[in-house]
């Protein structure tokens, strides 16, 4: 791991809260958990941070690796707007965390977006895709508006105010979100206490969306390179990024299944998390027949997964 990697443990807890500096100098945090097996990466959505994963990681056996997005939670924001950025920086961030490959890639909305991108950067050490919700496979209408020159200086200015106030937060999530389903108090919680730092995060992701959907490279105008296996999950009441995109994803990756689950909404971390703990179980032990092996990179020397465990624990 060398001098760029910093690591405190959590108390009471098999936690790590680890902290990596990259090379131009910004930092990137995750939060890692010991487990038996393959990794697993998890990504998270827009406004949240890797303490959205904190039930879901809980109730895992494999290791987990919850990463802050640039901007998010204690990491650094991107060098620009673009999903490519926020993958080539957790690349980045996984090579100095030297782990077991392959992982298992887990991401939600934004994260989603971040994870296809990782997908096709690391594809010969990636076992597995699972999608929740994801963005960056069609275009996003309110992204685009907020993110134009005039409507994005407004946003900017009210953002802070929007995200400091909890009661009207809560309406809006529970609504526009969650479904009208119960849960989602910690991440308000969250939301609240950061929204000074979430205004230039959440702006910058947004950014990064409405590009995302609109560029002539994007995700549903081409084949991403990556042949393992892929999930894409759609609650069917999903107001923030339509079940329609998974189109999309299926022009990306021809290979995906996807699946929808009724009456919930953007957030199934929330709304259905025992669910949500069977499905990641059965994407993430998924094997593709049709995938090539590929060499590892040269000079790398690839790692069995039960070496992760005391790697961490040193």
């Amino acid at each position: 791991m060398g001098g760029k990697v910093q690591q405190s443990v959590v108390s009471g807890s098999g936690l790590r809260s680890t902290t990596v500096k990259l090379a131009d100098g910004r930092q990137i945090h995750c939060r890692c958990t010991l487990g038996v097996g393959e990794p697993l990466v998890l990504l998270h959505g827009l406004l949240d941070s890797s303490e959205g994963w904190t039930e879901f990681t809980a109730a895992q056996r494999r290791p987990c690796i919850a990463f802050d997005l640039p901007g998010f939670g204690h990491s650094d924001l991107p060098t620009r707007p673009r999903i490519s950025a926020y993958a080539d920086d957790i690349r980045e961030a996984l090579e100095h965390l030297d782990l077991p490959t392959p992982v298992g890639l887990i991401g939600h909305s934004l994260g989603g977006a971040v994870a296809a991108a990782l997908a096709e950067r690391m594809a010969d050490n990636v076992s597995a895709l699972l999608m929740l919700a994801p963005a960056g496979f069609g275009r996003i209408p309110l992204a685009e508006l907020v993110s134009v020159p005039g409507a994005r200086e407004l946003t900017r200015l009210w953002m802070p105010f929007a995200l400091g106030h909890r009661l009207p937060l809560a309406l809006a999530y529970r609504g526009f979100v969650n479904a009208e389903h119960a849960g989602g108090g910690e991440m308000l919680k969250r939301i609240v206490k950061s929204e000074a730092d979430l205004a230039a995060a959440a702006g910058a992701a947004t950014q990064a969306i409405a590009a995302a959907g609109t560029s002539k490279h994007a995700f549903h105008r081409r084949r991403l390179r990556y042949n393992g296996p892929v999930t894409a999950m759609w609650g069917t009441r999903d107001h923030i990024v339509s079940p329609k995109h998974s189109a999309g994803v299926k022009v990306a990756f021809p290979q995906a299944r996807i699946v929808q689950w009724h009456g919930i909404g953007h957030h199934p971390q929330c709304e259905r998390p025992g669910e949500l703990l069977a499905l990641a179980a059965r994407a993430c032990s998924l094997r593709s027949v049709a995938r090539a092996p590929q060499p590892a990179a040269a000079g790398r020397r690839r790692r069995t997964a039960p070496a992760f465990a005391p790697a961490l624990a040193a």
